[in-house]
This record gives structure tokens, C-alpha cells and sequence, in this order.
């Protein structure tokens, strides 16, 4: 047997209802029926006329209205509309003196739920009918919102409750036509956020969300009525301006809003501070369609960023040839990958004192069909902006690794392979590491990893780095001295060497000021338990300077420059290697005796214009930093 249906379901322990229409006999006798035991308890309010029901509708609420078509105000239909579009939250059910198929079709067009025939009308029959009234509208009613809410997120970004790319483009296609018949012109400014990651990485998600949902009101508040802003994804957003007068306007229009942005944001107890690079295009001049003008404002914001960051770009032409060159090397590099044309270059590491090798760096090198060799810094920055850099650091690695174990004759070289942040920032990143190793035999112990400064400031990067060391893998920190030089990031970081960059190795044999930077570094190193290597050894004045101040491992020009993987084993095992040589031996030389006291060193003020670092200031204060 099925379950029992009850005809008129009780949906709340009584129903508002306003009576429209019926005379007061008729209205009386209504109530009579209504009051009759059927589940249901009616409240029920009386007004003779329409315009009565619509005042009665703005003092209190009602879940349905029983009109009278045969009220004699006007025809029937037009007072069901004027109540219709008054009361679009309360169902409407009609009475009339005959059941008619096509008024009962007009009505239903008109806005009625429901209708009854007067001659038909039982006490179960008008209730079931109202309350069922009740609760179609409610269930229209929830569907439309429903509707509403998935029209919002199709067209709206969840977090910030600003339109999505989808319906910026569709807005902005009707503001270009706005401007083409007032003959006016309009701007496009897109914005990427400075700073956004680390702030991401160092504060958590929850913040980075925060962050956006901040700059998003920011953005908002400073837009006119007529203006668009929308939320492309990530950092990433966009706006449009109307009727703009000219460039120099909409030049200070956003360098006003890259000053707003930049200020302090206050999350979670504690200031965060990001800024934004802004690139400008026009219409008409730059676009003649949407996507053309949110793709040049997007290549004059790569400019703006590419060029120092927290600045206002205006599109030029030629930013389209740089932007198709970006692209078609990144497509390149992508086809590189798999046609074989990267490949690895080693650069000896040597110990002067005991004229050994102990190590090599792996440098990529692109082989380009047409462009012969291309260094990293050409093409790295494209494989991390189009994320291909996964790829590439997965295959010098394991490349790197499989030709290291090739090498007979070296059983104990250390292999240093350069990292990117981006490779850090991946949680499975240590575990690719493991893999890498497994597969191709190579200790733990002979592999070291190197990052800039930079790269390890985020908790993640730490953690990851931790991973890797508890493995037995060595990590460096490259292009020391280069960076923020900061002495709590080092103490954080799970570092077992610095690499000394070769400005300051060659600085040193030219201004005091760097040869102090040096000998404080060299200093700091050997105190923290630190190996220490300088890159970029080219001159003997150079490596003479190192090992006066107690700096014994080196590596560049001096001694090799980058080899091919198949020439490496052959040239650095030969006799006569050049770090084997007699004329990089000094016929007098000496370790540097760190106990003794060092004299005071008399620093001359540089140059008007000269850039000098303050990374002295930093360290304690000892004899390697008077003066």
C-alpha cells in the first residue's frame, strides 16, 4: 500500500490572507467556510477594492491574496496587474462567476497562481486550493533565487563579489558602443599586485583572501558609478573608465590608485603591505574589441612590472612585438623540452689549498635552432611565468644526476643544482627530489641544491628545505650578499653553504667599503659553521684577495669555464687542470688568524650616486665593521 496524501498539507499553523473584492455578505459567508475544522487556520483581512488592497499591502505582510474578478472598479485582468506588480511576493488567487478556460489562461499570464469558480467553492476546495497557492509560490520563489544566486556566480568572482572576466568583457562591449555613439573615449587599467605571493606564503591562504577581498574594496570605493572593476583570478584586476578627456587624465586617475593600494592593509592583528603595477590602454586607439584592449592594458602591465614593479604603464605598439616574442619563446622552451634541444653545462668547484675538485654547478643552456646557446636568464623567467618550470627543473635534475653517476673517475664529486621558488613552493617537492635520487643511484650526500635569498623566505620553502636536508641532501644560498642580506633569514634557513656573488668577489679588489662587506661575510660563515664558496673567480688579484681572508673555495673563469657534460670527466681528471697550475699558487701565503683583534679600517665616503650596502650595520659590533 502507498503512503497516505494528505490533500492540504498543513504548511503553518495559519495563513495571512487578504480578501479583495467581495461585497460584505460574500465576504462573510467566506469566512464562515474558512472557519470550518480542514487543518488550516485563516487570518483573513477584507478590502472592497484594489487600491485598498494595495495600501492594506504596505502596512502588513500576507502569504496570499483571494481576488474578485467581478469587482466593479475596471475590468478584472487590469486590476489582477496592478495587484501583480505590487505584490510580486504574494500569490494570487482568483474568483469568478464562471469557469472559462481562456480567461483562466490570461490570468495565469496576468500573475495568478490559481482560480476558483464561485458555484464550486467547498470549504476543503478553497483551502486546499489557497495553501497550495501558498506553496508553489514558495517553491517559484526559491527556484528564482536560486536561478539569481547561479546567474551571480557565473558571472561574479566568489571571493570578492566582483564580476569575473566573462561579464567585465560583456559590460565593456556595451560601454565601447556607448562611446561610439557620444563620441567620447574610455580606459582600460589592469592591475597586478606586487608582493601578493609572500604574502601568501609567509601569512597563509586565509590572509592572502582577506588581502583581496581589501584590495577589491579599495577598488570599488574609488570607482565612479560609470566605471567597471572586475576580478580576472589570483592578483590579478581590471577596470574600465568612461568618458576619460585624455591620456595625462587617466594617468593620474591610476597613479592615485596605486598610491591607495600600496598603504598599510590591517589583517589578523598585524600590517601587511603590498603594491601594484597598472598597465593603460585606450579606446578607440588600442582595441577595437574588448579582448584587444584588456590584452594590451595586460601587456603594458607586464612592461610596468618587467621594468621595476608599483608603477603606471601606458600601452605603446612595440609592447605587441616584445609580448609575441615572450610567446613564441615560450612556446619554444616548451618544445625544447621534449626535442632535446636543453642541455647542461658544468662548472668546476675547486679547493685553492689543496688544488682538488670538490665540486660542479649545472648551468642550462638552451640550444636554440636559429639562436645558437641561450643562458637561463633569457628564457627561466618565461618557464616560471608560463609554468614550465616545473618541467625544466624536473629534467636538469634528474639529467643532472644520471650524468654525475656516468662519471667514473669522480665517485665523490658534490653535484649543485640551482632551484626555483616556484619548485620550493610545490608541498611534493622533496618527494620528487627522494624519487629523482632512487632512480638514479646518486647518494644523498653529493647532491646540493641552491637558492637565492629570496627564494626561501616562505614557510613553505622552509619546510620543504627542512625535508630535503633531513634526507641528506646539502642546500646552499646563492648570489649571497645580492638579496636582503638577512641575518633571521639565514638563521632560519636550512642552509649548509653561502655562495659569495661576484660582485662583491670583485668589489673587493676595488673599494674598501666591499672588501669590508666581504671580510664580514667570510667572517659570519666560519662563525655559523658555514662552508663558504666565491663565484666568479676571473683574476688571481681575485682569488689572492679570497684566500687572504680565509675564503678557500672558488669557482669560475680563473679556473674553468662552463664544460660540456661529455668533456667535464676527461678535462678536470688531466694533470694539467688548470687549478693545478703553479702560477695560482702564492709564493707566500697564510690562513688568516680570525683571533686576533683586526685594526680599525678607515672607510672613504663613495661617490655621490654610488650605491653602498648597509649590510655592516647588520652584524655585531666587531672590529669588522669599524671605522
Amino acid at each position: 500500500m502507498g503512503d497516505e496524501v494528505n490533500d492540504a498539507p498543513d504548511i503553518r499553523s495559519s495563513v495571512r490572507l487578504l480578501l479583495v473584492g467581495e461585497d460584505e455578505r460574500s465576504a462573510r459567508r467566506l469566512f464562515e467556510v474558512l472557519e470550518r475544522p480542514h487543518g488550516t487556520h485563516f487570518l483573513i483581512t477584507h478590502v472592497p477594492q484594489v487600491d485598498d488592497a494595495l495600501l492594506k499591502l504596505q502596512e502588513a505582510s500576507f502569504d496570499v491574496m483571494l481576488m474578485d474578478l467581478s469587482i466593479h472598479e475596471g475590468y478584472g485582468l487590469d486590476s489582477l496587474l496592478r495587484a501583480r506588480v505590487a505584490a510580486r511576493s504574494v500569490p494570487i488567487v482568483l474568483l469568478t462567476y464562471h469557469r472559462d478556460e481562456t480567461l483562466a489562461l490570461k490570468a495565469a499570464r496576468a500573475g495568478a497562481q490559481d482560480y476558483l469558480t464561485k458555484g464550486e467553492v467547498t470549504p476543503e476546495l478553497i483551502s486546499r486550493t489557497l495553501v497550495h497557492a501558498v506553496e508553489r509560490h514558495r517553491i517559484l520563489d526559491d527556484l528564482t533565487q536560486a536561478q539569481q544566486r547561479q546567474h551571480f556566480l557565473a558571472t561574479h568572482d566568489a571571493l570578492t563579489r566582483l564580476p569575473n572576466r566573462y561579464s567585465f568583457l560583456e559590460q565593456l562591449k556595451h560601454s565601447m558602443a556607448s562611446a561610439d555613439r557620444d563620441g567620447s573615449k574610455l580606459a582600460v587599467l589592469f592591475f597586478d599586485l606586487d608582493g601578493f605571493k609572500a604574502v601568501n606564503d609567509n601569512r597563509g591562504h586565509a590572509v592572502g583572501d582577506e588581502l583581496l577581498q581589501d584590495v577589491a574594496k579599495r577598488l570599488k570605493r574609488m570607482m565612479r558609478k560609470s566605471d567597471l572593476v572586475a576580478r580576472l583570478g589570483g592578483d590579478e584586476f581590471v577596470a574600465a573608465l568612461r568618458s576619460i578627456p585624455n591620456e595625462r587624465t587617466v594617468i593620474r586617475v591610476a597613479e592615485h590608485y596605486r598610491s591607495e593600494i600600496e598603504k598599510p592593509y590591517h589583517i589578523a592583528g598585524e600590517e601587511s603591505w603590498i603594491s601594484t603595477s597598472i598597465g593603460v590602454s585606450f579606446y578607440p586607439g588600442h582595441g577595437e574589441n574588448p579582448d584587444m584592449l584588456v590584452r594590451c592594458a595586460d601587456t603594458a602591465m607586464y612592461r610596468a612590472k618587467s621594468t621595476g614593479k608599483n608603477q603606471v604603464c601606458l600601452w605603446q605598439s612595440e609592447m605587441n612585438e616584445e609580448a609575441a616574442r615572450r610567446f613564441e619563446m615560450i612556446n619554444g622552451l616548451r618544445e625544447a623540452l621534449h626535442s632535446g634541444q636543453l642541455v647542461l653545462m658544468f662548472q668546476p668547484q675547486v679547493h685553492c689549498a689543496t688544488e682538488t675538485l670538490v665540486g660542479a654547478e649545472t648551468l642550462l643552456r638552451w640550444d636554440h635552432p636559429t639562436r645558437g646557446l641561450i643562458s637561463p636568464g633569457e628564457f627561466i623567467g618565461m618557464a616560471e611565468e608560463s609554468g614550465l618550470i616545473d618541467a625544466v627543473g624536473d629534467w636538469v635534475l634528474r639529467t643532472a644526476c644520471s650524468t654525475v653517476m656516468g662519471w667514473k673517475k669522480l665517485p665523490d664529486l658534490r653535484l649543485a643544482v640551482n632551484v626555483s621558488r616556484r619548485q620550493l613552493d610545490q608541498p611534493d617537492f622533496a618527494d620528487r627530489v627522494a624519487q629523482v635520487l632512487v632512480e638514479t643511484g646518486m647518494p644523498a650526500s653529493r647532491l646540493e641544491l641552491e637558492l637565492t635569498e629570496s627564494l626561501a623566505a616562505s614557510e613553505q620553502s622552509l619546510a620543504t628545505l627542512g625535508q630535503i636536508r633531513e634526507m641528506g641532501v646539502r642546500t646552499a644560498m646563492d648570489d649571497f650578499g645580492t638579496g636582503y642580506s638577512s641575518l633571521t633569514l639565514l638563521k632560519r634557513m636550512p642552509v649548509d653553504m653561502l655562495k659569495v656573488d661576484q660582485s662583491l668577489v670583485r668589489g673587493a679588489t676595488e673599494s674598501e667599503v666591499d672588501a669590508v662587506i666581504l671580510e664580514a661575510v667570510i667572517h659570519m660563515a666560519s662563525g655559523m659553521g658555514l662552508d663558504l664558496l666565491a663565484e666568479g673567480v676571473e683574476t688571481l688579484e681575485q682569488m689572492d684577495s679570497l684566500r687572504r681572508r680565509g675564503c678557500e673555495l672558488m669557482q669560475g673563469y680563473l679556473f674553468a669555464k662552463p664544460l660540456p657534460k661529455k668533456d667535464f670527466e676527461s678535462i678536470v681528471t688531466a694533470p694539467d687542470a688548470p687549478w693545478r697550475l703553479p702560477i695560482l699558487r702564492p709564493e707566500s701565503w697564510a690562513p688568516p688568524d680570525f683571533s686576533a683583534e683586526p685594526p680599525p679600517v678607515t672607510i672613504e665616503e663613495p661617490p655621490p650616486g654610488e650605491e653602498v650596502s648597509d649590510f655592516p650595520a647588520m652584524l655585531p659590533r666587531t672590529g669588522l665593521n669599524r671605522g
